[in-house]
């Protein structure tokens, strides 16, 4: 325990006009290098205001220069003063802070380079309880502020004087730990949004209890709520014998949070609880994406009547034509040998058509089964055939294209190519252009789709060639030379995530104004035979750039469909549609049966992007950093 010793004016003293008065610290603040603790002298003759500094966030020293801030009167004595909320915007620090006069509070904002010298700027008219401004963040030209004691509202001013105010973004809620009035905390400027902490009073028998709480804002909307902790992220109790407990502030320094408290006339101590990118695990669910399962999972099963898709129905492409959302899926018989069959669904739900006959099968000698079916190739029960099916419309050709895996049974599985115009494609007319082999020979490639638009000109395929994602630019998809391809680029496993062991590409990805959205499949390395389901953003330009990149599975195979069939434990997309702004992802279970799980997207991209691997670490500690020595 560091103690530092201040002097006996720090002590609990007894006035004539300030009977029993207990001094107060007020905030804390970090500019990247030191971390600057502010407390009150109880000088009465000028200025109250002291400064210690700390290196590491647990030992203080008192500072060398003397703190002040100064108005056009002189010094101000913030003796009476509290609340202090501190944000950096380009070079300078802004500070609100809270004031008593004739029993009125008032909130003034005062300005500093170097968080020893302050200039105040103005006492506010318009807000008059405590407030911090988000750091570094304009608004259609305006600073932005939280401020709220019992409710949490947002203010917009583009002179840092006049504060136009907006409507509360958040509230007590009944039964959790915050159903009590909520002090707006320190306020931080983060990649996945504007992160407020604020506080809770609770007083119970024995003493006063603080819990700390979060919520996410978004930075183009400061008033759209992201998430929100169910849970307090730290709670602190002090019995009332022991004096006066009270929250002063949060910071962020070195990548790790240190959240400190005082003790009225007393201690100062911090709860220190590792790294600062933690803190988002306590939003329940709203950090970690998740398609949501259709209850009537499975929409597509086995026809006993239709002997091409008797055994198995799965692995579905999906193409939306503005009206009805297609499915063109894998499908196996009594010989294991893979056609593709077409479904319809108006809702992207509920199946209302499906095709008597497949309306693709086997007609080149490399996706034709014959001779002793060489197992080590075996997929997904089948020996053969047109396999795993993507579609992508690309508008600017008016045609769909088709990749599968391509498999005779012997020869390493290969990525091949058709197309259909979109007139045949509408009215059923399977009119397919001839298949051609797009990967190398004895290569063992998979998971191939393409890009839905050019990217600077080119067409883009991705594929799997283990355990890489890999991407190529094209000039054209015609391979006549014949060439192949080469895999320029490569967006690898996780070392040692869910998704440790290999990554393929689902469906085609999707272009959304954050990125490329592509759903993948993956399996890790302590379960090789579980196939499960994530995301990733990529970069519009340069698509093998991850973004975002989701550190959990977005669906995993937990339901009877997705582990009673040929192989337990495979959740495996290959389709995805938005329709009505919603987000559907169609995929095989168990390599049986078709299901499809969906979410909204503005929902789910906005999850995707506030997503972190989180792993709690038991880290939180207490240590008192600060004591005022009679």
């Amino acid at each position: 325990m560091t103690q530092l010793k201040i002097g006996s004016n720090l002590c609990y003293l007894k006035m004539n006009n300030l009977p029993n008065f207990i001094p107060y610290d007020l905030g804390v603040v970090s500019n990247g290098k030191k971390i600057f603790l502010y407390g009150n002298l109880l000088n009465f003759s000028g200025n109250s205001l002291f400064t210690s500094v700390s290196l590491d966030g647990q030992r203080f020293k008192s500072a060398n220069k003397k703190s002040e801030i100064v108005s056009k009167n002189g010094p101000v004595n913030t003796l009476f003063t509290s609340d202090f909320r501190i944000s950096q915007n380009g070079k300078d620090f802004y500070l609100f802070y809270k004031t008593l006069t004739n029993n009125k509070y008032s909130i003034s904002i005062a300005k500093s380079r170097d968080l020893v010298s302050w200039s105040s700027i103005a006492s506010l008219s318009s807000i008059s309880e405590t407030a911090c401004i988000v750091p570094d963040l304009k608004v259609d030209d305006n600073y932005v502020a939280y401020f709220g004691e019992r409710d949490i509202s947002v203010a917009y001013s583009k002179d840092l004087v006049n504060w136009e105010i907006k409507s509360k973004v958040l509230s007590p809620q009944n039964n959790y730990f915050d159903s009590y009035p909520l002090k707006v905390g320190n306020v931080f400027n983060t990649d996945e949004g504007i992160l407020v902490f604020y506080y809770v009073k609770e007083f119970y028998r024995e003493g006063l209890l603080y819990s700390v709480g979060i919520a996410l804002f978004d930075k183009n909307d400061p008033e759209k709520l992201i998430a929100r902790s169910t849970k307090p992220i730290c709670t602190q109790q002090l019995e009332a014998e022991n004096g006066e407990l009270y929250p002063m502030g949060v910071v962020e320094f070195k990548n790790n949070l240190f959240l400190y408290f005082g003790i009225a006339g007393k201690d100062v101590y911090v709860v220190s609880f590792g790294k600062f990118k933690d803190v988002f695990n306590s939003f329940p669910g709203k950090t970690k994406p998740r398609l949501e399962k259709h209850d009537k999972n499975p929409i597509i099963t086995p026809v006993m009547h239709h002997a091409w898709q008797q055994n198995a129905t799965f692995n579905p492409a999906a193409v939306n034509d503005g009206e009805k959302v297609h499915l063109i899926y894998r499908a196996m018989g009594p010989q294991n040998t893979s056609v593709l069959g077409h479904a319809q669904s108006s809702n992207g739900l509920d199946v209302d058509y499906r095709s008597d006959e497949p309306i693709y099968v086997p007609r080149e000698p490399f996706e034709t089964p014959g001779g002793s079916p060489h197992t080590w190739f075996m997929s997904g029960g089948g020996y053969g055939g047109c396999e795993d099916p993507r579609i992508t419309w690309i508008k600017e050709d008016k045609k769909l294209y088709l990749t599968y895996i391509a498999f005779n049974g012997a020869s390493a599985p290969r990525v091949a190519l058709s197309s259909i115009s979109e007139v045949n494609f509408r009215n059923k007319n399977w009119e397919w252009a001839s298949p051609k082999l797009i990967s190398k020979p004895n290569e063992v490639n998979k998971n191939a789709v393409i890009f839905p638009e050019k990217i600077n000109g080119k067409y883009v395929v991705m594929h799997r060639v283990f355990p890489n994602i890999l991407v190529d630019f094209l000039d054209d998809l015609d391979f006549n030379d014949p060439r192949y391809l080469k895999g320029e680029f490569k967006i690898p496993p996780t070392v040692d995530g869910w998704d440790s062991r290999k990554v393929g590409a689902g469906p085609p990805p999707i272009k959304t104004a954050d990125g490329w959205l592509l759903i993948y499949h993956a399996v890790d390395d302590k379960n090789d035979s579980e196939y499960k389901i994530g995301a990733m953003l990529l970069d519009l330009n340069e698509p093998w750039k991850v973004l975002y990149r989701t550190q959990q599975p977005i669906l995993e195979p937990d339901q009877w469909y997705e582990n009673n069939g040929f192989k337990a434990g495979v959740a495996y997309p290959c389709g995805a549609v938005i329709k009505d702004n919603k987000l559907f992802v169609y995929y095989g279970g168990a390599d049986k049966f078709i299901c499809v799980a969906s979410k909204d997207l503005d929902e789910f991209i906005t999850e995707l992007k506030t997503h972190h691997n989180v792993k709690l670490e038991n880290k939180m500690t207490t240590k008192t950093v600060l004591r005022h020595n009679a």
